[in-house]
């Protein structure tokens, strides 16, 4: 520093300052020497000021200033006596600047993206240590797209003007991928346990679609933090694991080795509490899943606070602290638990407001509530409220959002939501060899006039089938917890040997039996006709000719988990359903109908979801009466088994006509997978197994359909699409088949 900023002129400042610096004020202030770098940035860098006290001291840390902006390779000061004092000179040798950023030898990289990551720009003062920077930014950009063996070199060209051209020369290299990950030196926990923690992954035939096998290095050193979390959450305290080594030497089959040293493994010694206990220490045990002499894992004690701050919050103590104290016993190999309770007071709800409801009534939204006004603060039922609220489906978002009220034992509660799209205009187009094109349209909202009543008007027109339906329930009839709906249908289907048509409707009832469970009773009554039968029909559906009422009473039980309305991952939806027809009721027909359909959903590795459904039922005519065509099971098409079409992987008469089945049994397998995050795509795989009889024994062997579809909530709305085919075709059977459907929210 001396040396840049001048040595002589310090030593004339000193001398000035011995003699009568002192007793002078600074006259003038004058830069020199700069010429890009604006004056006042200078000036703005000292703090020495004309017409102020001269300081030689502060002369000196002036220089220093102006050096530490970063825009100089020298700066100087001359003093000059005048007769109205110290002039003050400062003389400074200008940096050069860059006047541009050449990038060359880029093929597979686009310039654009390239730039977009530098951070040297044109006319910015050239700064060596940042062209070192961009030069390893440009190789992490690489990196980041497979290209291994890139090699970065910078060059800074100087010109005449003082100004320097900074280049880049990029040699790509070709593209590599991760060909292993190994560990060494664990012995106790599996590489493939191990591997599955880690964020960094070796090449599959699936990093087309998952985007795995790329070496990032920072996501590397990020994984050995993760190991070492993960190496404690299993008891070994004393893990430690190395910076991982990348063997480069084949840029195309990157190696990555992984040092680890175990150490000992811990378990959970004595447990204890102490603090502000409302309770015994005894049922606070019963809290806990952790258990003497199990191994040492922060995840589970994490568990065991959170279900102890909810205990407590279940009885009003919204602010409790639970602080978990471990100590390590090394020569035992025990760690020693005691939780730290401080209650702090019981509080109450003051005051519930409902936020950000523009379509949704206020008590549309208090009615899912399971806290109210005056009540003790309840953690359990605040979580139930904020379940039940998304399970309705009015709303995209909801945020439970506490505050403290006007004491201390008071807390405001504010319900945050953001309303979702719950009117949709949907359509559908499907094709079979019997109705050829099959249009679907329906005009449906669950949310009516924001009072939360539902209502659905259905069409669906093909060359073969007509349909018409209009239903509209209301979930709190007369503000009780008991639903109420209504629905009304005509519907008439063509088939080669006959054809019918329904007429009627049904009232429905409803109840909640817990926040998981639910029971439903409907009455319908409609008429059928069986028609234009031609000659040639089988026994079966010549004996179906005429109009018959049918008058009947349903009984449905449904126990629905799933996490989410819209997209579930986990949880399941199970559905029974018994139906009586005749007797007492009346009608032509006589029949008892079972059914009982499940479906299962579980979070898979990458983001992908499993659903299994399952499907079985039965109907069974009373004596003297027949079981009606059109209340039968026909199996095959979207909702049992894909790959057939309607009622195809069922009996048929002589004429290959499907006629239903007494008993069915389906099972779908459905892996959905993500396909593009930043546009809600995904893909999905399927293998659907079923088969309608008239008997069970008749059941087996299934039928199998397996195929793909996509499924896209675009900004039209959501699609589906999937195509299965039959690997088994028989007579009168499509060896595939397309179905699609799409819609508009509005």
């Amino acid at each position: 520093m001396m040396r840049r900023i001048g040595f002589v002129p310090l030593i004339l400042l000193f001398l000035i300052g011995l003699g009568h610096g002192a007793d002078e004020v600074i006259s003038k202030i004058t830069i020199l020497g700069n010429a890009k770098v604006e004056p006042g940035v200078i000036r703005g860098a000292i703090k020495s000021r004309e017409e102020k006290p001269f300081s030689i001291e502060q002369v000196r840390e002036d220089l220093r200033s102006i050096f530490a902006l970063g825009s100089f390779t020298d700066v100087q000061v001359d003093i000059k006596s005048t007769p109205g004092g110290k002039e003050v000179i400062f003389i400074v040798v200008e940096k050069p600047s860059i006047k541009d950023v050449v990038i060359k030898g880029n093929q597979k990289v686009k310039l654009s993206d390239i730039k977009e990551k530098l951070t040297l720009t044109p006319r910015s003062i050239l700064n060596l240590e940042k062209v070192k920077e961009n030069a390893e930014v440009v190789r992490k950009l690489y990196f980041s797209k497979g290209y291994y063996g890139v090699k970065v070199e910078d060059k800074v060209e100087p010109l005449e003007t003082n100004e320097v051209v900074v280049t880049f020369q990029v040699t790509e290299g070709p593209k590599g991928r991760i060909k292993k990950v190994t560990f060494k030196g664990n012995k106790h926990l599996k590489s493939s346990d191990l591997k599955k923690v880690m964020l960094t992954k070796g090449w599959t035939v699936l990093s087309y679609i998952t985007k795995t096998g790329i070496l990032d290095e920072d996501i590397l050193k990020n994984d050995v933090q993760i190991l070492t979390a993960y190496y404690i959450d299993n008891g070994y305290l004393d893990a430690k694991i190395s910076e991982s080594k990348i063997d480069l030497r084949d840029p195309k089959r990157i190696r990555i080795e992984i040092d680890v040293t175990e150490g000992p493994q811990y378990r959970i010694g004595t447990i204890d509490f102490k603090g502000d206990l409302f309770t015994t220490k005894e049922d606070l045990f019963k809290t806990l899943r952790i258990k003497r002499n199990d191994v040492y894992r922060n995840s589970e004690v994490r568990k065991d606070v959170n279900a102890l701050i909810e205990k407590f919050a279940n009885q009003g103590y919204a602010y409790a602290e639970i602080n978990p104290e471990p100590s390590v016993d090394a020569k035992d190999l025990r760690v020693n638990l005691i939780f730290d309770v401080e209650k702090k007071k019981r509080v109450s709800f003051e005051k519930i407001q409902v936020i950000g409801n523009t379509k949704s009534r206020d008590k549309v939204v208090r009615r899912e509530l399971f806290v109210a006004e005056g009540e003790l603060y309840n953690a359990s039922n605040l979580n139930l409220s904020r379940d039940r609220l998304k399970r309705t489906g009015y709303f995209k978002e909801v945020d439970f959002a506490p505050s403290r009220g006007s004491t201390d034992d008071k807390i405001n509660l504010d319900v945050k939501v953001e309303e979702a799209a719950t009117g949709s205009l949907s359509f559908g187009i499907g094709y079979s060899s019997r109705d050829k094109v099959v249009g679907t349209a329906a005009l449906a909202d669950r949310n009516l006039f924001g009072l939360g009543y539902s209502g659905t008007l259905k069409f669906k027109l093909g060359q073969e089938t007509k349909d018409l339906r209009l239903s509209l329930t209301d979930p709190y009839f007369l503000g009780y917890r008991y639903s109420a709906g209504v629905d009304l249908y005509r519907e008439s289907r063509s088939f080669d040997t006959y054809s019918y048509k329904i007429m009627g409707g049904d009232i429905r009832f409803g109840k909640e039996l817990s926040p998981k469970l639910r029971l439903d009773l409907l009455y319908k009554l409609e008429t059928v006709d069986v028609f234009d039968v031609s000659d040639d029909a089988s026994f079966f559906v010549l004996s179906q000719i005429g109009e018959k009422l049918t008058s009947a009473v349903s009984l449905s039980l449904t126990r629905d988990t799933r996490d989410d309305f819209f997209a579930p991952t986990r949880g399941a939806k199970q559905v029974v359903t018994v139906t009586d027809a005749g007797g007492i009721l009346g009608g032509d027909n006589s029949f008892v109908k079972g059914q009982l359909s499940s479906s299962w959903f579980f979070p898979m590795p990458l983001k992908t979801v499993y659903n299994l459904r399952a499907m079985i039922g039965g109907i069974k005519p009373y004596s003297g009466t027949q079981v009606p065509i059109y209340e039968k099971f026909y199996v095959g098409g979207l909702s049992t088994v894909r790959g057939f079409e309607y009622g195809m992987a069922g009996p048929k008469d002589e004429t290959g006509e499907a006629i239903g089945g007494k008993y069915m049994l389906a099972f779908n397998n459905e892996l959905v997978f993500p396909l593009s995050r930043e546009i809600g795509l995904k893909g999905a795989a399927f293998v659907d197994f079923g088969r309608g009889a008239e008997r069970w024994n008749h059941l087996f062997p299934l039928r199998i359909g397996y195929g793909v579809g996509i499924r896209w909530f675009s900004p039209f709305g959501p699609i589906h699409i999937d195509i299965g085919f039959n690997p088994n075709v028989k007579q009168g059977e499509k060896s595939r088949v397309i179905d699609f459907t799409a819609g508009a929210v509005y």
